[in-house]
């Protein structure tokens, strides 16, 4: 593939961004793709398009400290980038993204992004603290409307990030990818070096949202004050504001900005990690100290994702919190032996996270990007379209089927199924609990279970599909017509229709009904092997899988009239995708989970 990077600042290889997208660069490289990169700076040499540096009043200014700056878009050179090109990525959501984004869009060329930009970064580099929070919001929702509602696929770095963009309205695909740690970064490369102190070691630019000064105080009140050594491996605005605190407080503090190799030295050497940070959208230094044998210490903030990397509440600290972080350094320094079993675990823990993983999960999302895009070609095609009115509905269908669903379908079907047939729901609550999109599946064993499961899913309307067969049924063909039920497609070309129409469904927040068996058996008592689809669009949306068991009873008394059995439909709990699969392996795990799921639903 020729893929293209559109970064504002790739020349800066102090920022966290750059980093990621210049050893993205390289190893999609290796693979042998060609990477070209949009982005202001001294950039010089082959696939390398160079612009100039934009200035924005007081932004700038700001964003300097910060070593970062903007760049300003030049169609011409964007469309020599472009050309050629398989897709494009963009690594933030500023104007040159914006720029390039529509001229991507006008020359049909597909496009995925990254969520690297936390608007919290943003607030407190402005040394707003929490009292930015009003504007982090702003921010999420500006991003949301000028950029990031345009893209289907983001690659969000941590789950904690993905689930923030959810609870501010983002319906995109999310890929929750971390940025990777180097296999380089293993417990015990090297000998440790003789120091007279212990060593603790915290990594990260000066600047408010990292919360050095919490360490410095922290290890002025610890009983091991006098034989700590601090390094605080980076640079930033806030350098001479903490040496002046370590000078009053007594706290011997090393000050440095370490090249990656000295880095991984400087790791090895410490006893202790340290992320105080409030507002991290990943923490992936924690995560090479934890992959390198270090046990971290790590602030429990509503705004940082580090916290996911604790095994245990020994790791953590609530955030500000001087007193709980001096309890945890004295705790894990007068507590040698237990350490480095900790470390240990710490160390295997990390393994998830390498980069060569994380570039698997990448590669693939890029092509599931020009997948989808070929999907949408289909749609649009005469052909397509055709298709598409078979699952997509005009409006007066839907209100039809929104009318017939609630005050005609819903009151008949409970009357005749809960009091007359005696079925009884169990766990309905899981589904009424269950918040924006997902996937349900059912056993298909009687003529009404899609009735059933509606009942069970109430509130809410699922979006059902059922085989082009059902809609013939007497009876129930009718109901599934009428209820807006989305026929299993057929053909190649109608299944890339459905797929990308459902994805459309579930990214909205609606929840799909499926019968993976695909074929009625009427009073089946056990499982059958289930179809695949249910399950890729669950892991392709990434939304979980809530398993219904329709199982039989004997009926006990005269109820339920007219029948010999008593039906019982149990709701499981949701089962969420995995975050570190790939795509084929991650469709396998679910089903299989969903498998075993509702095999206990019924058996019980």
């Amino acid at each position: 593939m020729i893929i293209v990077f559109i970064l504002d600042n790739y020349g800066e290889f102090s920022n966290g961004t750059t980093i990621t997208a210049m050893r993205t660069k390289a190893l999609l490289e290796e693979r042998g793709h060609t990477v070209r990169v949009v982005s202001a700076g001294p950039l010089t040499g082959e696939n390398y398009f160079t612009l100039k540096k934009r200035y924005i009043p007081i932004v700038t200014e700001v964003s300097r400290r910060q070593n970062m700056y903007f760049a300003k878009p030049d169609e011409s050179v964007l469309r020599a980038a472009f050309e050629g090109a398989d897709l494009i990525h963009f690594f933030m959501p500023f104007k040159l993204s914006q720029a390039a984004l529509k001229l991507a869009k006008k020359l049909d060329i597909p496009f995925t992004a990254a969520f690297h930009t936390q608007p919290e970064n943003i607030t407190y580099g402005a040394g707003l603290g929490r009292l930015g929070r009003p504007i982090a919001w702003m921010l999420y929702q500006s991003f949301l409307n000028d950029f990031y509602r345009h893209v289907k696929h983001i690659h969000c770095p941590s789950q904690f990030v993905a689930s923030e963009m959810r609870h501010n309205n983002y319906k995109s695909h999310l890929h929750v990818i971390s940025n990777g740690i180097g296999d380089d970064y293993r417990p015990m490369a090297k000998e440790k070096t003789a120091k007279a102190k212990r060593q603790i070691l915290s990594i990260g630019r000066y600047a408010p949202e990292k919360k050095q000064d919490i360490i410095i105080k922290a290890i002025a009140k610890s009983t091991f004050k006098d034989q700590i050594q601090l390094v605080l491996a980076g640079f930033g605005p806030l350098e001479g504001r903490y040496k002046r605190l370590a000078k009053r407080l007594g706290v011997d503090v090393r000050f440095a900005f370490f090249n990656r190799d000295d880095l991984k030295d400087v790791i090895l050497d410490s006893d202790l990690y340290v992320h105080a940070a409030e507002a991290e959208i990943e923490g992936i230094a924690c995560l090479e100290a934890i992959a390198s044998g270090i046990v971290p210490i790590i602030a429990k903030s509503k705004k940082s994702a580090a916290s996911q990397f604790a095994l245990d509440d020994g790791s953590l600290f609530e955030t500000r919190n001087v007193k709980r972080l001096t309890e945890r350094i004295d705790f894990w320094l007068e507590n040698d032996p237990l350490r480095h079993e900790v470390a240990e675990a710490y160390a295997k823990s990390a393994e998830k996270y390498r980069i060569s993983h994380s570039l698997d999960l990448f590669e693939e999302m890029l092509k599931e990007a020009l997948f989808d895009h070929r999907r949408l070609l289909t749609t649009k095609t005469k052909k397509g379209k055709k298709l598409k009115k078979h699952i997509t509905f005009p409006w007066y269908k839907r209100a039809m089927s929104f009318i017939v669903y609630y005050f005609i379908a819903i009151p008949f079907l409970w009357l005749f199924i809960i009091v007359i047939k005696g079925v009884r729901i169990k766990n309905a609550k899981i589904i009424r609990r269950h918040k924006g999109g997902g996937v349900l599946v059912s056993n298909h064993v009687h003529t009404l279970d899609s009735a059933m499961n509606g009942l069970a899913a109430f509130p809410r309307k699922p979006v059902y599909t059922g085989l082009k067969a059902n809609f013939k049924l007497p009876v129930a063909g009718f109901l599934v017509n009428i209820l807006g039920t989305v026929p299993v497609p057929e053909t190649p070309d109608e299944m890339k229709v459905f797929f990308h129409e459902l994805q459309k469904q579930v990214h909205a927040g609606r929840l799909v009904h499926f019968f993976p068996e695909a074929h009625l058996i009427e009073f089946y008592s056990t499982l059958r092997p289930f179809k695949n689809g249910a399950f890729q669009v669950a892991k392709e949306a990434m939304v979980p899988v809530i398993p219904i068991g329709i199982s039989f009873r004997d009926k006990k008394g005269i109820f339920p009239l007219f029948s010999k059995k008593r039906i019982l439909i149990k709701v499981g709990n949701p089962i969420q995708p995995d975050l570190f699969e790939l795509k084929k392996p991650g469709i396998e795990i679910l089903s299989d989970a969903a498998f075993r799921s509702m095999q206990e639903l019924i058996s019980q």
